[in-house]
């Protein structure tokens, strides 16, 4: 059995940390290496974890590096075939890592893998989705596939989704060496937020797929509305989409969607302004970023084996009504 690094970024996460870990160690699949991931925390998360599991394995941050540098220590530090961030605030079902092996040994060209993400939250005894895998649209935003509907049974085939959510992916290591840019595997740059679809960008345009299953089954305590729409969250949200087109996208593709890009700016930055002005300034660091990421273009650019028109099959329609009454609401 290959081995599989699940590798926990934590955060002031006490409060959940301890039911993450325990449902790592309660998996039918082994063998796994657990590696814990620990940015700076101040409320007592490693005294705690030190206490419970004196033999895990950790990685301790003097500062808070973020998601995608502290994530790429964790990588740096694993030893598996398989690898897979988790969330702390993720709870898996026992056979989870299992059946996302087993997707991801179905066909050599699959490099990660995606299961059904649902909330912890219900709506009267049915279950709300989290993600079933990312969704990337023409105006080049992303979202996860089915996130906030009641599961009613509608994603329940295993299928190829353009990437997967970032709270409990697994990644083939093979993948994500071949990916990689300047020896990061996430783009340290981001910070946090887009990093994922970044990722799940470069694989597919060096042919990797990414594959759903709806029998690996995990539980995600995603943040609220004001935690989602903090100064800090819609800074990283609006500058890193940039960031992850510059890199990524086409020229050609680009300007047959221009109109939907502009109509798309107004209605964001407008929507910010009112909201949250103070993450406009993601447009400073996007420019202060512009150098290193074009050189990171043109090395994803070189290597890409995805024409244009194949990479455009993936890009869906955009509901834009939809998305005016949800951020009116």
């Amino acid at each position: 059995m290959k081995l599989v690094s699940v590798i926990i970024l934590n955060w002031n996460g006490k409060e959940l940390l301890l039911d993450c870990i325990d449902s790592v160690l309660k998996q039918t699949y082994q063998p796994i290496e657990l590696i814990v991931v620990d940015n700076a925390s101040t409320d007592g998360s490693l005294a705690l974890l030190r206490e419970r599991y004196p033999d895990l394995k950790t990685v301790e941050n003097r500062t808070n590096l973020g998601f995608s540098k502290s994530m790429n220590k964790g990588i740096g530090e694993c030893k598996g075939d398989y690898v897979m961030p988790l969330n702390y605030d993720v709870i898996l079902e026992s056979n989870f890592v299992e059946e996302m092996v087993k997707s991801a040994e179905m066909r050599d060209e699959i490099g990660s893998v995606s299961g059904k993400l649902l909330r912890f939250d219900r709506e009267g005894n049915r279950p709300i989705i989290d993600s079933t895998g990312h969704i990337l649209f023409r105006n080049r935003l992303s979202v996860n596939r089915g996130e906030s509907e009641v599961d009613d049974g509608q994603y329940e085939e295993v299928e190829f989704v353009f990437g997967t959510c970032g709270a409990a992916p697994l990644y083939k290591r093979e993948m994500l060496e071949d990916v990689k840019v300047d020896g990061e595997y996430y783009d340290e740059d981001f910070f946090a937020f887009w990093e994922d679809v970044d990722l799940d960008w470069r694989a597919q345009l060096r042919g990797w797929k990414c594959i759903y299953t709806p029998r690996a089954v995990a539980y995600h305590q995603r943040g609220g509305p004001a935690i989602r729409r903090s100064k800090i969250v819609e800074l990283h949200n609006y500058k890193n989409r940039y960031l992850t087109m510059l890199k990524n996208d086409d020229l050609r593709g680009l300007l047959r969607v221009l109109p939907q890009l502009l109509l798309t700016e107004l209605l964001k930055g407008g929507a910010l302004l009112v909201r949250c002005p103070w993450a406009l300034r993601g447009w400073v660091d996007a420019l202060r970023l512009l150098p290193s990421s074009l050189a990171k273009r043109r090395v994803i650019q070189r290597r890409r084996v995805v024409g244009r028109s194949e990479m455009e099959k993936w890009f869906e329609k955009f509901d834009y009504w939809r998305w005016i009454k949800r951020h009116l609401r």
